[in-house]
């Protein structure tokens, strides 16, 4: 099978660890698929669509493409092209990725169904004085905990506008969110099947931090937000939690069409009500990361993981059949025999 890795090769003002955080996940599924014996090529995406010519000459497509060159904008852009061209590619499509990066459209398109989403607004000018506090404050249209940081709860009206006024600065669009306070649950999908629920502890974050996951807790290993929000799975909860929460969370997943694979994120408040906070397609999918905690308290070990999510793609676009037999190890040819 020749398979095509797409990633982001980053933005001029991305550092060196930043470039390395996106290699990590494209050169372990790299050595995954090459050591069963596959042709694997990592191809950054740029916008010269050279990426776009070796993907068609490809049999899968794993896109691990969260942007071009630090545009998130571009990601939905990037899987509609594949799907175009009908290239099999990893994870969710197009309408999906656009939906749920853009936070405002999800909430709507949630709660129009029903679902627990907690008090929002875009910020365009004056937030309602009623506008329950304390409250978060994040970009509309970004992924990753981009924007995120222990200034990011507001408790009063004053720090609200201050706030908002100094992420509008920063960004196109500003979510205003009312907060909601009580345990932090994620819940991991691949294909059809539900993952073991996790668990953010926060137990042992810094003194007058708010229980959040902040940009440096997801991506700056050994800050003080990373070692105090510690992820727990399968979660300390009963099963009939576990299963109200599963509900609401493959409620959420298939409203926004996810599939391949993905992660939705709930509250459960003091007073026991879930709230679905976001809906995350194509989460991280390195070892260290929530989705592969989540598949191993499954029973998949990484490897197992990674290959399924392939299957899943080439199932869909070619059949189950041709699914099995591109993702079978190549035979290799046997020894001619002299006389």
């Amino acid at each position: 099978m020749k398979l095509v890795i797409l990633y982001d090769p980053g933005a001029e003002d991305w550092t060196a660890e930043d470039v390395a955080g996106v290699m990590l996940a494209v050169d372990d599924i790299a050595r995954i698929f090459g050591a069963m014996g596959h042709q694997v090529q990592r191809v950054p995406v740029r916008h010269d669509m050279r990426w776009f010519a070796l993907s068609r000459r490809a049999d899968l497509v794993f896109n691990l493409c969260e942007g071009v060159h630090g545009v998130a904008q571009c990601e939905d852009h990037v899987a509609g092209t594949l799907e175009m061209a009908g290239v099999p590619y990893t994870g969710c499509g197009p309408w999906t990725i656009a939906a749920c990066r853009r936070k405002g459209v999800a909430n709507a398109i949630l709660a129009q169904v029903g679902l627990p989403v907690p008090r929002w607004t875009i910020a365009q000018g004056r937030i309602d004085d009623d506008f329950p506090l304390p409250a978060i404050v994040k970009p509309a249209a970004e992924d990753a905990s981009a924007g995120l940081d222990r200034q990011s709860v507001v408790t009063d009206r004053k720090s609200l506008r201050a706030r908002v006024a100094a992420m509008t600065e920063q960004f196109d669009e500003v979510l205003v969110q009312q907060y909601v306070a009580g345990r932090e649950f994620n819940i991991g999908f691949v294909g059809d099947r539900t993952l073991p629920i996790a668990e953010i502890d926060f137990s042992t974050m810094p003194p007058g931090s708010w229980p959040i996951l902040t940009y440096a807790a997801k991506w700056q290993a050994g800050s003080p937000e990373d070692v105090g929000s510690r992820p727990v799975c399968p979660a300390p909860i009963s099963q009939r939690l576990a299963d109200r929460l599963s509900r609401i969370a493959e409620t959420a997943w298939r409203t926004v069409q996810g599939k391949g694979y993905g992660r939705v994120d709930l509250r459960l408040d003091d007073a026991g009500r879930p709230w679905v906070l976001e809906v995350n397609p194509n989460p991280d999918l390195t070892d260290e990361a929530g989705l592969s905690r989540m598949a191993k308290a499954a029973g998949w070990e990484y490897p197992e993981l990674v290959r399924r999510i392939a299957e899943l793609a080439l199932r869909e676009a070619q059949g189950a059949k041709a699914a099995r037999e591109l993702l079978a190890a190549p035979r290799r040819a046997r020894a001619s025999r002299t006389a």
